[in-house]
This record gives structure tokens, C-alpha cells and sequence, in this order.
């Protein structure tokens, strides 16, 4: 099962703000939260600053399609009142979708010289036409299924081509 997902970019680094725009545009209503499922006390510097500076790079994004918006409702109700154990109910009883999103600088070349793994890898994830576009990437976003749910799956094989898009940016397959 393929669950997780790279966006590689040479464009700067994306809010949350612009990541919420970009799903609502393939009809996604998304939420971030902290790893872990937590609520995060820092809404809005994850709208407001680049995804790569926040939260260490790594958030918890929340989807909510179209057939969703009644458990979005009632989801964020539950996240205003900030009741932690029904929100853990939803996300693991696989009511919402939700993926690990991990936004980080990238540097190839730092990379392959870290890990003798990870050129193959690197390389194998991609395309040969492909190839150029990941040596030239700044940033790096991981969209990783790790609830292994249908609904995760939707959410993470929905979003992951409009980012691509919209960052002008590769999809690696990124198997963990």
C-alpha cells in the first residue's frame, strides 16, 4: 500500500494558509493540528508563516471532504472546546482523514553525502525526466498516510498532485 508521498519544489516554502487554499481548490476543507493528534496552540503562525519554520516542520493535517462536513462540524466543535479525547475518538476510529504532513528545506546533494542509501532511493522515486527537478528542490513536503485508512489514502492521493501543482514541484513516491 502506498502511503506516503513527496512534493519536491525549488519555489520558497508555503503557509498553511496557502496549503488550505490549495486543498479547498480539489475540495478538501483542511485543519493542522500537532503530531500526535494534538491541539496546537499556534493556529495562526501555521497560516501565517512558511510550513518549513513551524512546529519543527511537521504538522497533523485533518481533511474534511464534501460527504465529510458533519463530522467537520462537529470536529471542530470539539476542537474549539479543546476535548482532546473525542478528537483522538474521530481521528483513530478513521471518521476524518487525516495524514503527517513534513515540510523541510531539502538539499540533494546534503542528502546523498549523509545517507549512501538514500541517492538510490532519491533517485528511484522518481522519473529519469524527473531527475533534474529533484537536484534542483529546495523544499521537500512528506504527506504520509500513517492512519493506513481508505480515507487517508483519499485524502493524501487528492492533495498531494494540487500542491505539486501549485508549488510548481515533483511527485516522489516516498515509501517509508
Amino acid at each position: 500500500m502506498q502511503n506516503c508521498l513527496a512534493v519536491y519544489t525549488a519555489k520558497r516554502a508555503i503557509t498553511g494558509r496557502k496549503l488550505a487554499e490549495i486543498a479547498r481548490s480539489v475540495g478538501i476543507d483542511l485543519r493542522f493540528m500537532a503530531l500526535g493528534g494534538q491541539i496546537t496552540g499556534n493556529t495562526e503562525a501555521i497560516l501565517s508563516k512558511a510550513l518549513t519554520g513551524v512546529n519543527g516542520g511537521g504538522l497533523l493535517i485533518v481533511g474534511g471532504f464534501e460527504e465529510d462536513q458533519e463530522n467537520l462540524i462537529d470536529f471542530d466543535t470539539r476542537l474549539s472546546q479543546g476535548d482532546q479525547p473525542a478528537l483522538a475518538r474521530k481521528l483513530n476510529g478513521g471518521l476524518l482523514p487525516w495524514c503527517e504532513l513534513y515540510s523541510n528545506k531539502f538539499d540533494y546533494e546534503k542528502a546523498c553525502q549523509l545517507d549512501a542509501k538514500a541517492k538510490a532511493k532519491l533517485d528511484g522515486s522518481v522519473t529519469k525526466k524527473q531527475l533534474p527537478a529533484l537536484k534542483a528542490a529546495k523544499h521537500r513536503y512528506l504527506i504520509y498516510n500513517q492512519s493506513r485508512k481508505k480515507k487517508g489514502t483519499q485524502l493524501m492521493k487528492t492533495l498531494t498532485p494540487a500542491l505539486a501543482e501549485a508549488v510548481d514541484g515533483i511527485i516522489a513516491d516516498f515509501q517509508r
